[in-house]
This record gives structure tokens, sequence and C-alpha cells, in this order.
């Protein structure tokens, strides 16, 4: 292959690699910023989903932080610690197996639902309403649970209301 020949083809090949390279960005000059991709939002869980998460729990949560995932405030201190009400309040009852959960919102609006759990315990049926409450953040939190059959409710088992007006909403 003669020099010309080769010298060609150098330059050719050259001309090609400098077409695959960024150009040449000066030391002053601002590098340009890659578009940032946006991460999936998350779908907001709604009050169905809450509860439904709540039953899914191996237990029932004792820990603040925990607690904290599913109810409002006022019922943390209540629910959280050892000593806690004693039962569980998703069974209303000690313990136990449950079967054919349903859960279901009856009334729901801007800034509060009404959400009860329809299942199965030692081959009765039971019910549990649940009251819950929108975040400013969009989040929906536990503000009480009442049993349907038996006359107990979360709020006054915790003492939750003990130092709110008696007028005023729950606090979320």
């Amino acid at each position: 292959m003669s020099v010309r020949v080769r010298f060609a083809f150098l330059a050719a090949l050259l001309a090609v690699a400098a077409c695959d390279r960024p150009e040449r960005i000066e030391a002053n000059e601002a590098v340009p910023a890659a578009e940032p991709v946006p991460a999936p939002a998350p779908e907001a869980m709604t009050p169905e989903d809450l509860v439904q998460a709540l039953y899914m729990e191996p237990q029932i949560p004792t820990a603040a932080p925990h607690v904290r995932l599913y109810f409002a405030e006022p019922l943390v201190d209540g629910l959280s610690g050892e000593e806690g009400i004693g039962f569980d309040y998703r069974l209303d009852a000690q313990d136990g197996a449950i079967d054919e959960l349903v859960v279901e919102e009856l009334a729901a609006g801007p800034d509060g639902s009404s959400v009860v759990a329809r299942f199965d315990r030692a081959g009765r049926p039971v019910s549990m309403a649940y009251d819950l409450c929108r975040r400013d953040n969009g989040e929906w939190r536990i503000i009480n649970v009442r049993s349907v059959q038996n006359d107990w409710n979360l709020r006054d088992l915790t003492g939750a209301d003990a130092d709110e007006d008696a007028s005023s909403q729950p606090a979320c």
C-alpha cells in the first residue's frame, strides 16, 4: 500500500472518529445538564388500602414510629409501648385468625373517610368501623376504630380525647 493510500485511509478514519466525539467544552463554559428523568410518583394509599395494610401486619404495631404509619398523632401514645390497650383492636379480640376480610369505604370526603372491615372470626361475622382523616400532605391516617358488635372505641380506650375540646374535630 502506498504512502498516499495509507494517508488517505488514516485521514478518513480520523474524520469518522471525530464525528463520534462530543464537541469540546471550554473550561469556563457551562456544561449542559442532562434532562432529569422524573421518578414515577407512587400512588397514594386510599383509606381502604391503609386499613387493609393494617390487617396485613402480623401483629398490631406498638413502636411509636410504626403506629404513626397508620394512626393520627392523638392515638400514638395510647397504642405505643408494651402495655398498649391489651387486645388486638383490629379483631375485637385477644388474638385469633380471621377469614374472608373485606375492606370497604362507606363514606368519603376531601378530608375524611369512613371504612368498614368485615371478616369471619371463629365462624362468626365481625365488623370494625374506621374513621380516617387526610393530612395536609394527602396521606390518610386512622383517627378512630370502633367495634360494631361491642361498645368500645380506640379514642376512649387510649384517652385520645382527654386534651381536646369536645366541639373540636380530632387532630390528624
